[in-house]
């Protein structure tokens, strides 16, 4: 009788025991499946590739003054005429020079020494005078003509204008071109070095499982700059380097 109740005892353990390692042999497969699929090789492909911008954007200040309004209007009118027929006679056609709004500013006598100890606001001061301003704008095509020219734009302060030149921006206009094939030719280089890896690693190279595209980097020509990043778009350099970026992840077999 007492082994019956033995057996009755044991009969309940051995089958949790069993369903146990049931339970535990399957809980091992499904982290071994989940580890397998989840195995990639990340990788980051690129590819550079060296432009000259063919566009250019130049702009001048012209300023005049004068003790009335009317007088430094004439003065920056005759300038603006002045670096306008020069440009022209340069080359550049008149259609790529354009005009922006003139900004007045009031010239006021100085302070005197009774008035520096009180507030600015607080002290009235005549106006002795007038300063008016004006940019003149080229954009073109021509880039090698417009680059001389902002160069030699000092020629126009010898002739009486007074002209502050501003640095060209340069453009490149066929980017949208050139990306499809840059990150082409970047997703190409990423796909070599995984399979580069896979090799050495003993395995074989899957299908891609993600992947990001980069914003396309235009940095100046032989600037170090880092692959990781950030989109770039510079207008400082003539030449300039594009340089596309994509990270991939492929399984492996």
């Amino acid at each position: 009788m007492s082994d019956q109740r033995w057996a009755v005892g044991v009969a309940p353990v051995a089958i949790a025991g069993l369903s146990l390692i049931a339970c535990t042999a399957i809980l091992v497969r499904g982290v071994v499946r989940v580890k397998s699929a989840g195995e990639m090789i990340r990788v980051t492909g690129s590819a550079r590739k060296q432009i000259r911008s063919d566009f250019i954007i130049w702009k001048g200040r012209i300023v005049s003054q004068g003790a009335d309004i009317a007088t430094a209007y004439g003065t920056l009118k005759a300038s603006v005429d002045k670096t306008k027929a020069y440009l022209t006679g340069k080359g550049v056609p008149a259609k790529q020079i354009l005009d922006t709004p003139i900004v007045t500013r009031l010239l006021y006598a100085p302070r005197t020494k009774q008035e520096m100890g009180y507030p600015e606001q607080d002290v009235y001061r005549k106006v002795v005078g007038y300063e008016l301003s004006q940019e003149v704008e080229v954009r073109s095509e021509n880039v090698e003509l417009v680059d001389d020219l902002s160069r030699k734009s000092t020629e126009l302060i010898s002739s009486g204008v007074v002209f502050e030149s501003e640095p060209p921006e340069y453009l490149y206009t066929k980017l949208g071109e050139l990306k499809v094939t840059m990150l082409a030719e970047a997703a190409k280089d990423a796909r070599a070095r995984a399979e580069q890896i896979a090799r050495n690693s003993g395995c074989r190279l899957g299908s891609v499982r993600s992947a990001r595209m980069s914003p396309l980097r235009i940095t100046p020509a032989y600037a170090v700059t880092e692959l990781d990043a950030i989109g770039t778009n510079d207008t400082s350099a003539l030449d300039k380097d594009i340089t596309a970026v994509v990270s991939v992840g492929y399984s492996v077999r």
